[in-house]
């Protein structure tokens, strides 16, 4: 390699986020000594920084962020120590879906990351298709999946992108997203604001999101929870389901809708490959769960 083509790759992994935190972490690091590469070493470090960019960045600001991110998770791994590289890696993903999910709720920063890196959902084992890693909000004691998150605190309109994504779709057991929904307390900081009609509300709408997109809910493991001593949040939570998903012969309409979503998500053209579809506009509003 010529000087030149070395002082170029030097310079763009300065300009690359994670590139110049690495380089930071590895001139000074917080450590007594060498090859003490624990996390403990530099997580403070991940947190303060990338959360310094995340909180207040905007959709432009963000997708170039993103951009810096897949860029270092595809070719760090040559230059670094491969144990560092995987440690290093996960903690920048924690923080960015802390951030996205749990910090902001942006809607279109969180249609940005999709956008981003839905080209990886096929292979849940890439390290870019982060919308399957669980991520650990300050508050919770467990790793969550952004879905099971956004379930489970009824964001709606973050909901409808990652399923507008095949996010639902693609889960093993789509119906425990629902009891999610049905079952999971809102957030500790929410309690004294949030009233019970609005909760029940909030509810209602992503049950209704879900049953956009599943042909079939098993109701024998949401009353199974009941068994098990959990309440429901709302009593009437039987009619949220319409009928049609468990109990009657489903839309003809709806299955078609499954039908075209799910041979669009094998070749992973959700969403953006159905306004390819030679359909009028309403019926691609319709595929893409808008009523």
């Amino acid at each position: 390699m010529s000087d030149g083509e070395e002082g170029e790759e030097g310079s763009n992994a300065e300009r690359n986020v994670f590139m110049s935190l690495v380089s930071r972490v590895i001139r000074h690091p917080p450590y007594r000594f060498p090859g003490q590469w624990g996390h403990e070493t530099y997580e403070a470090r991940i947190y303060k920084t990338l959360g310094s960019i995340l909180r207040n960045a905007t959709s432009e600001e963000f997708e170039a962020f993103i951009s810096d991110f897949i860029t270092f998770a595809q070719t760090a791994h040559a230059r670094l120590e491969i144990q560092f590289y995987v440690e290093f890696t996960n903690m920048c993903t924690n923080v960015i879906l802390h951030w996205v999910f749990a910090r902001r709720g942006s809607v279109e920063i969180v249609r940005t990351l999709m956008a981003r890196t839905c080209y990886f959902l096929q292979d849940q084992s890439n390290s870019l298709a982060i919308a399957w890693r669980s991520f650990t909000p300050i508050y919770s004691p467990s790793g969550e999946t952004p879905l099971m998150f956004v379930a489970q605190n009824r964001q709606y309109d973050v909901l409808k992108v990652l399923l507008q994504y095949g996010m639902l779709e693609r889960e093993q057991r789509p119906t425990y997203i629902v009891i999610s929904i049905l079952f999971n307390p809102p957030r500790l900081e929410e309690l004294d604001e949030q009233n019970q009609g609005e909760l029940g509300r909030g509810i209602r709408e992503c049950v209704e999101l879900c049953c956009r997109v599943l042909t079939s809910i098993c109701i024998s493991d949401i009353e199974m929870q009941i068994i098990y001593g959990r309440i429901p949040l709302i009593g009437e939570w039987r009619e949220c389901i319409p009928a049609t998903r468990y109990q009657e012969p489903c839309e003809l309409a709806h299955l078609c809708r499954a039908a075209v979503r799910g041979c669009l998500l094998k070749k992973n053209w959700l969403p953006d490959g159905i306004k390819d579809l030679p359909l009028p506009s309403r019926l691609q509003s319709f595929l893409n769960l808008e009523f």
